[in-house]
């Protein structure tokens, strides 16, 4: 993401960027941006805004991420660290980046840190037996698993709850017994409660797949980085830019 901001400032000598972030990441927000930027976020929570973001709370747009919420050509560069797989697919997805394209001046960029499912099909009990193995490294490594075994196609997704539910057949009381098991923390590992009930859903899409949705409006593809952590295949960062 910071290469993107360097590439687009040796291309627009004095000037500075506008930017925006789907979502209050603060890390996006902290990155080396030149003097003079603005750099803005779209958020319908308002609590993430006080508690996470690290910039102007005026800059905080509260909007639907689907909907017109700037001016068209306002923004250069425009960032989303894993946030796609949030919306519907195909339809909100697209959406989303149909908005994207009305706001991202011509020449700007669009990079989203994707989540993408495994291109091997791994049913849940492998995960599970997996992790009694501790060969899960942490909470993050499982959910990332756990989702993709869980979703039979992109349109339907995954539902939160049933993370929860499939991770409970290890354990017959409290999280504290697998806790022990994995040698885990347990404060980590009961941060998995916050899917129990949860009627949300994930839509983990294909390479592929985003790059169809962003090239049918006006996006195309220029750079894909996998990181190098463990599961670092799945979590693409992809910059797209607006022709």
């Amino acid at each position: 993401m910071q290469r993107v901001i360097e590439l687009w400032c040796r291309d627009h000598a004095g000037e500075a960027p506008r930017g925006l972030t789907l979502g209050v990441t603060p890390e996006i927000h902290d990155l080396a941006w030149p003097d003079r930027t603005l750099i803005r976020a779209v958020d319908r929570d308002p609590e993430m805004a006080r508690s996470v973001w690290s910039g102007d709370p005026q800059s905080v747009i509260r909007a639907d991420w689907r909907e017109a919420f700037l001016p068209p050509h306002s923004i250069d560069i425009a960032f989303c660290d894993g946030g796609l797989q949030l919306l519907a697919y195909p339809h909100d997805q697209q959406r989303m980046i149909e908005n994207l394209a009305h706001i991202v001046t011509p020449g700007g960029f669009a990079v989203f840190r994707l989540f993408t499912p495994s291109p091997v099909v791994e049913d849940v009990e492998a995960v599970l037996r997996a992790l009694e193995d501790r060969r899960i490294l942490s909470l993050n490594h499982l959910k990332l698993r756990l989702w993709s075994a869980l979703q039979d196609n992109p349109t339907e997704g995954v539902c939160l709850a049933d993370v929860w539910t499939a991770l409970r057949r290890l354990v017959d009381t409290d999280w504290q017994e697998l806790a022990d098991r994995l040698q885990w923390d347990i404060e980590h590992l009961a941060m998995i409660d916050a899917y129990h009930e949860s009627a949300a859903r994930y839509h983990l899409i294909t390479l592929g797949e985003a790059t169809q949705l962003f090239s049918a409006q006006g996006f195309r593809r220029v750079s894909t980085v996998i990181p190098n952590y463990p599961l670092g295949r799945h979590c693409p960062t992809v910059v797209f830019a607006r022709d």
